[in-house]
């Protein structure tokens, strides 16, 4: 990495940082690993997502000083996040498809719709594979501010309901007798 300034050293030092990064690197990992059994992926995709969500929870917020909307980075190719263990998720079958309330908070118009397992694990993946990339690789203040600001808006906006949503369904997977761990 550059020369940091210390707003962004302090903040990459941080214990809530740390941790998350941390969690997030071993969630990417788990999803890149080719080599992991079904029987152990399943068990460890649960425990990463629930360390993940509760991590994003602590993650703090960032002011933008160094970035901007106009913020302008090298993106990770779409061969590097295309189809991580997407098969290992699709041997859920039809389990891997569940029921759910999209905003359980709005009283209108609120019917049931159909999430799927592989589409959660891999947005969340994507999420975090691309900011991880301008924390990682990049490494400029604009582009470490950028991604943890990313990752938190992630967090309340995006891979953080789908997070939610995949940590429910594999609950209801493997503790509701349809399979077991």
């Amino acid at each position: 990495m550059q020369n940091l300034t210390k707003e962004i050293q302090s903040l990459l030092e941080s214990k809530e940082t740390q941790d998350f990064l941390k969690i997030a690197r071993g969630f990417i990992e788990l999803v890149e690993n080719n080599a992991i059994t079904e029987q152990e992926f399943y068990p460890e995709i649960h425990k990463k997502l629930t360390e993940l969500y509760n991590a994003g929870l602590s993650l703090k917020s960032v002011e933008l000083i160094h970035s901007s909307e106009k913020s302008e980075f090298d993106n990770v190719s779409e061969e590097k996040i295309k189809k991580r263990n997407v098969n290992l998720i699709s041997s859920l079958g039809k389990d891997c498809f569940y029921w759910e309330v999209f905003d359980p908070t709005y009283e209108k118009e609120n019917e049931p719709t159909q999430g799927w397992l592989v589409d959660d694990v891999a947005d969340i993946y994507a999420d975090l594979k691309e900011e991880m990339y301008k924390i990682d690789q990049i490494g400029t203040d604009e582009a470490i501010e950028d991604g943890l600001w990313q990752l938190k808006f992630g967090f309340t906006s995006h891979w953080g309901n789908h997070c939610v949503n995949a940590i429910r369904a594999l609950h209801y997977i493997y503790y509701d007798g349809k399979k077991t761990m």
